[in-house]
């Protein structure tokens, strides 16, 4: 009978290794290489690209296998764990020698790798915030939230009210903007994990018992976490840890704070703002070139990146904590020499908390504990650069937590642990492999450190200058000229004498290896020797290594203060970043109190701005004048590529920078407190979801009119266009007045749009005011001046802009006609628009009316058209506001006597046909 491929030692453990730990792909260790087997091998081949082969091929049931080299694993776990997979660490966990080649080595799963608990932090990008999160539902009506960075050991946890029992809206946003890799759930719910798979897509979602929720079962407490509670929010934060023991225990040692937050605490941003912002990625390519915070990110450290890209998403709204924030930056830009030296301080700082996070792992090497200490040396210089009249930048609060923590020295004392790996490890330590041990892998430990490992190394050296001398003495006492003492890792060392000398050797020589131009030799006095320098090596690599782990532990022993120690350098790198911005394009600080006003003069796009100068060309500032009291609501209209989705974006824009602590771009700005920022901007679908284009503009609006308050900023590029003419204007119009007239709302509004229609909202809603950008013509050409001016507008130039689209000239020439029918009202006998002489079957639905043109209603069933028209009087009405308006947009200094007969010519033409009803 033919022994099964599965029925071997090896095969047998692996097995039994793979029982434990059924979902997730195990990597077990075989010498240098990582090896998978069965179905693991077959899913994680393709993926990574690799080649899949068998083991024992030949017989019937021969095992899939592949493998992958253990010192290039890393970016190999990550994609596996990107791709939604969990991937078990099976390593040997005792030398081989111990095992004597009798027996099978003793292997054991370390660590497992999930989407959401990351491996070697190193295949990470450094701004990145690769997150874990956790949510239980209450007994009652609250829900609790997680969130788990186990990169850096930092762990949060908040708790929402619900009022019908189901997830808070506030809740799915904050998921948003922490764009978890992985959720965590008990599995009651179905429908709460079908809600994650829509709306969060590149989340896994994993089950996990309800035990694991529950606190009192946590051994591991970090500071912060109450195990006798039973708030929503604790029992979240358990179920984060219980899951970290479980997978990954050795990083529960950097997680060492527990911090509770409200959401109301930061200004809310839901993710079709972040979208439409563009805050960290472009809607082009989804990258992060053209984004604000690639504008802003002039940060010297990873740490510093993380922070300021935190401070970008949760901007604050503690008017204290904002101006604790300004006032750094402000020191900072103000004190050009100060900042530099900060900068230069700050710039060979590694990353200290993932740095933090290597050592805590079971696979920390020497030259990640030598990378450590480097980066905690240069603290003290970081502490020089900052005079004794810069304290308010290591202040307590600046980071806008209540619990934000103090300086670089005292209570922060590290220079301890730095000098011990100082005296501890040599300054270039190799990179050894994760579980090498190897006897050519010592030499780390430096010398003087422990005088037991001296003394080993004495005898070590001692043998080998022996055995450097025995060479010498053995070319004499043979006269063998080229003979050499060689070592083998494998068959230690021998005396290597040539075939045509062979004639010469002692009778004391031992053949010990056949070469094929030449023999090995041994004699008794040299193998006394090498097992004593063999030996001698092998404890001094074994005492290396418990060196080195004691080492180890005392970095851990010392994390809060490590971890204090990098929050302190990611604060002032952050603030150093936002001060050289603001110094350097002569950005201001912007006053931020608790009025509802928004007053900017002379604003910019932080983005856009640059990007123009790169290209020679200039920036037209403009301003802004918001108030919920008073000038509430401002509609935009005005030609296509006028400048007014810059303005919109700018806008926003300039209230996060405010909040954030930033300076801004303008020649002055006033932020009344904003709690919230909404954006309807651009057109897009979710056709996986079944939505249209109109469905997600409608639910956007609907979005901002149930949660915007009378503190939030609303701003709205288009709404209606995807529907009818008339649809679209009369939603619009009622948005625009539900925001003005609803209880509780009157929210700083700003709406752009192509109905010109809705400039007469100011006429019987007094805090809605009108503007426009300026465009002027030049034969058939347009020119945007970029600026903003009071009143409406009265043309959009949608069909200039068609032509400089490079729309052939035939359409442009046929849509010229269309629009001048349409604007001359040319209507057949029923009262529907004529082009070109026919009559149209159906309503025309265009983007825009002209300003003096009559619309006239479709007939409902039963109802005669006639009776649902304007009346004259009403066309006279009409036309004498529009009228009116016009001669309030002209600039008496401005015009000519010529321009000023040619309208008063054009307005009384106009006139007198509304009168003869000829429109």
């Amino acid at each position: 009978m033919k022994k099964s491929a599965r029925d071997t030692p090896m095969m047998r453990q692996f097995l039994a290794i793979k029982a434990n730990y059924p979902d997730a792909i195990v990597f077990y260790r075989m010498g240098d290489f990582y090896e998978m087997f069965m179905r693991d091998a077959e899913v994680a081949a393709p993926l990574l690209d690799i080649a899949l082969t068998t083991r024992d091929r030949g017989k019937e049931d021969a095992i899939p296998m592949c493998g992958i080299p253990v010192h290039a694993a890393a970016p190999h776990i990550k994609r596996l764990a990107d791709l939604g997979h969990r991937v078990a660490i099976c390593e040997q966990v005792e030398d081989p020698k111990i095992a004597g080649g009798k027996r099978l080595v003793r292997r054991e799963v370390v660590e497992v790798v999930t989407p959401g608990l990351v491996g070697d932090p190193d295949a990470i990008e450094g701004i990145h915030e690769p997150c874990l999160a956790s949510l239980a539902i209450g007994m009652g009506s609250q829900v609790g939230l997680a969130i788990l960075d186990a990169s850096t050991g930092e762990l949060r946890a908040t708790q929402v009210d619900s009022i019908d029992g189901s997830i808070p809206p506030s809740v799915l946003e904050e998921l948003g903007r922490v764009d978890p890799r992985e959720i965590l759930t008990d599995g009651s719910s179905t429908e709460l994990t079908s809600l994650f798979a829509s709306l969060l897509p590149n989340a896994a979602v994993t089950i996990i018992a309800a035990s694991g929720f529950d606190p009192s079962t946590c051994t591991d407490r970090p500071e912060g976490f109450d195990a006798g509670s039973n708030e929503v929010c604790m029992r979240a934060a358990a179920a984060l840890l219980s899951y970290v023991r479980e997978n990954q225990p050795f990083a529960l040692s950097h997680t060492s704070r527990l911090r509770v937050y409200q959401l109301t605490d930061a200004m809310i941003l839901d993710a079709a703002t972040r979208t439409h912002l563009e805050l960290f990625r472009n809607t082009e390519d989804g990258g992060r070139a053209r984004t604000l915070i690639d504008r802003l990110d002039l940060t010297m450290t990873a740490l510093g990146a993380r922070r300021l890209a935190r401070w970008l998403a949760y901007p604050l709204i503690d008017i204290d904590a904002i101006r604790r924030r300004q006032d750094a930056v402000a020191s900072l830009s103000a004190r050009d020499r100060l900042r530099l030296r900060l900068r230069d301080a700050l710039k060979p700082i590694r990353d200290l908390e993932r740095l933090l996070a290597k050592a805590a792992r079971p696979g920390a090497t020497p030259r990640d504990l030598a990378a450590l200490r480097n980066s905690l040396e240069g603290l003290p210089q970081i502490a020089a650069a900052l005079d004794s009249g810069d304290g308010e930048l290591l202040a307590p609060g600046v980071d806008g937590e209540p619990d934000a923590g103090g300086g670089l020295s005292p209570p922060v004392p590290v220079g301890d642990i730095a000098r011990l790996l100082r005296e501890g490890l040599i300054d270039d330590p190799p990179a050894i492999p994760k579980g090498s041990r190897g006897a050519n892998e010592t030499g780390y430990i430096r010398d003087d450190f422990r005088p037991e490992l001296d003394a080993l190394r004495g005898g070590v050296d001692k043998g080998r200058d022996w055995i450097a001398g025995f060479e010498a003495r053995e070319r004499e006492r043979t006269g063998i000229p080229t003979l050499k003492i060689r070592f083998h890792p494998v068959h230690g060392y021998g005396i290597e004498v040539t075939k045509t000398h062979l004639g010469r050797i002692p009778d004391d020589y031992e053949r010990k290896q056949t070469l094929a131009n030449a023999e090995r030799f041994t004699t008794e006095e040299l193998r006394g020797v090498e097992h004593s320098v063999k030996g001698g090596t092998e404890q001094a690599a074994s005492l290396e290594r418990e060196i080195f782990e004691e080492l180890r532990l005392a970095v851990m022993d010392r994390a809060a203060a490590i971890r204090e120690a990098a929050s302190v350098v990611a604060r002032l790198d952050a603030l150093a970043a936002l001060a050289e911005v603001g110094r350097r394009d002569g950005w201001v600080r912007p006053l931020v109190d608790d009025s509802v006003m928004l007053e900017i003069r002379g604003g910019r796009h932080p983005v856009v701005e640059p990007l123009l100068s790169a290209g020679g060309g200039e920036f037209v500032p403009n301003d802004v004048d918001l108030d919920s009291a008073g000038n509430q609501i401002l509609v935009l209209t005005g030609p296509n590529m006028s400048g007014k989705s810059t303005y919109l974006r700018q806008v926003a824009l300039t209230v996060l920078l405010a909040q954030m602590g930033s300076f801004v771009p303008a020649d002055s700005a006033r932020v009344g407190i904003v709690d919230r920022v909404f954006t309807r901007v651009g057109a897009s679908d979710r056709l996986a979801r079944g939505e249209s284009t109109f469905m997600v503009e409608m639910r956007e609006t609907a979005e901002i009119l149930a949660n915007a308050t009378r503190r939030s900023l609303v701003i709205l590029d288009e709404i209606g266009r995807g529907t009818s003419t008339f649809d679209g204007l009369s939603i619009a119009w009622a948005v625009a007045e539900y925001i003005h007239d609803a209880a509780g709302l009157g929210a700083r509004t700003l709406f752009a749009t192509h109905y010109h229609e809705l400039a007469d909202l100011a006429q019987t809603k007094r805090r809605v005011a009108n503007a426009h950008f300026e465009a002027r013509e030049w034969g058939e050409e347009v020119i945007f001046m970029r600026r903003l001016r009071a009143g409406a507008a009265n043309r959009s130039y949608g069909i200039q802009v068609a032509r400089l689209a490079g729309l052939p000239k035939t359409v442009i020439e046929r849509a010229r006609e269309i629009l001048a029918n349409l604007e001359n009202g040319e209507l057949d006998d029923r009262g529907r628009p004529r082009i070109a002489g026919i009559a149209l079957e159906n309503e025309p639905d265009c983007d825009q009316l002209g300003l003096f043109s009559v619309v006239r209603p479709a007939a409902e069933p039963g109802r005669d058209r006639e009776s649902l028209a304007f009346g004259t009087e009403e066309v006279i009405s009409m036309l004498e506001r529009q009228v009116l308006a016009r001669l309030e947009e002209m600039d008496p200094d401005q015009t000519t006597p010529l321009d000023a007969l040619a309208l008063l010519a054009e307005l009384g033409k106009r006139l007198h046909e509304a009168r003869e009803n000829k429109v």
